[in-house]
């Protein structure tokens, strides 16, 4: 009788809320170059955060967001900050049944935001004709270390006038 209340709590609660990280996730901003400066927007257009990078921020799962990145002398480029299932959620068919859904959706514990960590690093190419350009690689992994995606994006000079 005295496991009751113990018992009970996971009854009223999610597994993803309980194991998979509850409704706040740390994403990790990266650069090895300096002075690269980062915005993050909510899907609604909120500023979230502003930093230079290298930083860590923890945002609510239940959004999606986008951070706007540049280098001074360049315009801003924008990555999308995604939300994915939180593979923790299937636990609540052995143990939460509905009641655990309901909390994991409301609390946005049954999401995970992907990626977790974005490495941007700028390089620069000399073309043929002696003209250079600066290129942002940008990698994106999971909060495991694992390789989602790598790209590269254009990075376009801020006309001086």
């Amino acid at each position: 009788m005295r496991y009751a209340p113990f018992f009970a709590l996971a009854l009223l609660s999610g597994c993803a809320t309980i194991l998979g990280g509850g409704s706040s996730q740390g994403v990790s901003i990266q650069s090895s170059t300096p002075g690269t400066h980062f915005v993050i927007r909510s899907s609604s257009g909120i500023q979230i955060a502003s930093a230079d990078a290298p930083q860590s921020v923890t945002l609510p799962r239940k959004n999606e967001y986008q951070i706007d990145f540049t280098a001074q002398g360049f315009q801003p480029q924008t990555i999308a900050l995604t939300k994915g299932t939180n593979g923790w959620i299937w636990g609540n068919l052995v143990v939460g049944w509905i009641v655990g859904f309901i909390v994991d959706f409301a609390s946005g514990s049954a999401y995970k935001l992907e990626p977790s960590v974005v490495n941007i690093s700028m390089t620069q190419k000399v073309a043929l004709d002696g003209t250079t350009t600066t290129d942002a690689v940008v990698r994106l992994s999971d909060a495991d270390g694992h390789l989602i995606r790598e790209f590269e994006v254009p990075m376009i000079p801020v006309a001086v006038q």
